[in-house]
């Protein structure tokens, strides 16, 4: 039973010969390259918003302007450092007690360099530089966001209150564009895969035209000589998209081999889900097989639809 489910099929056409014989999957490879390699994208990108958005929402920052020295290498005096520290524990007091909050957190000294330090630069030294108060608030569910920013701005009006709203707006902005961007361009080599294997379809009916009328001759039906040349492109498919995952495989480990090695606090790692995985590998071996089967389906049938 086994021979015969991978037996080889026999062609009563000779299509696994001559040039171009692996024509389509070369082809097919490289559609499954790319368009493999525009869904992690997009799976990256949806990763990446769904982290910045979850990270983003509901949060406020709040910013305490550090005191400053009268004069370039005097030190701060002990009355502005006190005047500081007071503001922000009456910040503190004040979040404590409101129900608007769920919780809210002093960043330290260290989190505030990590913070600046992509912006600064390693080599910028930031122990001579004052550090403002960075307060992380998590807001509680329905909360009155414009009450608390007054209440703040009453207590501390020099303090800055970030809710984060236009970042997030802009990420989103961005993030779909590049999403519609892969979308298109995937489109695009789906459409020019279409248009490929029905030119070497084609070229194969023409360069084999003298059997075809052969076994037209000796009643061989329009399906039986489709189905030929089905099966000679689906395997050209099949073997090709296995080629073409395998590349896209290797890439993404190439980046992630990279990326990797980035301490980043601004952009976040690229990374995929399992079901984003399954996703990844089995839709480009099904679409593109789907793609090859009825499109040399419909080229052969009206290809022989012309013949006499």
């Amino acid at each position: 039973m086994s021979r015969k489910i991978f037996k080889k099929y026999t062609y009563d056409i000779s299509l696994d010969e001559g040039a171009g014989a692996h024509l389509v999957s070369w082809v097919t490879g490289l559609m499954v390259f790319f368009a493999s390699l525009a869904l992690a994208v997009n799976f990256g990108l949806s990763s990446i918003t769904k982290t910045w958005v979850t990270g983003l929402s509901g949060t406020l920052t709040v910013e305490i302007k550090p005191p400053m020295a009268a004069a370039d290498g005097e030190k701060i005096s002990a009355q502005d450092q006190k005047r500081f520290d007071d503001s922000v524990n009456q910040v503190l007091t004040l979040l404590k007690d409101n129900p608007a909050v769920s919780e809210s957190r002093l960043l330290t000294e260290p989190e505030i360099r990590s913070l600046i330090e992509p912006w600064m630069g390693r080599g910028i030294t930031l122990d001579v530089i004052p550090l403002p108060a960075l307060i992380d608030i998590k807001l509680a569910p329905n909360a009155d966001v414009a009450q608390l920013q007054s209440n703040l701005k009453n207590l501390e009006p020099s303090a800055t209150i970030d809710s984060h709203t236009d970042t997030l707006d802009d990420v989103k902005t961005l993030i779909n564009t590049a999403t519609l961007f892969m979308l298109l361009l995937t489109g695009v080599i789906v459409s020019l895969a279409v248009v490929t294997i029905s030119g070497i379809v084609r070229s194969k009916l023409l360069i084999h035209k003298g059997e075809v009328e052969t076994l037209h001759l000796i009643g061989a039906s329009d399906e039986y000589i489709a189905r030929q040349f089905r099966r000679y492109t689906l395997r050209g498919t099949l073997k090709g998209a296995v080629i073409g995952l395998a590349g896209t495989l290797l890439t993404l480990l190439a980046i992630g081999a990279v990326t990797h090695t980035i301490e980043s606090n601004i952009f976040p790692h690229l990374r995929l889900m399992p079901l984003q995985w399954v996703t990844l590998f089995l839709l480009p071996i099904l679409s593109g097989s789907l793609i090859a089967h009825l499109t040399a389906q419909a080229t052969v049938l009206k290809e022989l639809s012309r013949l006499p």
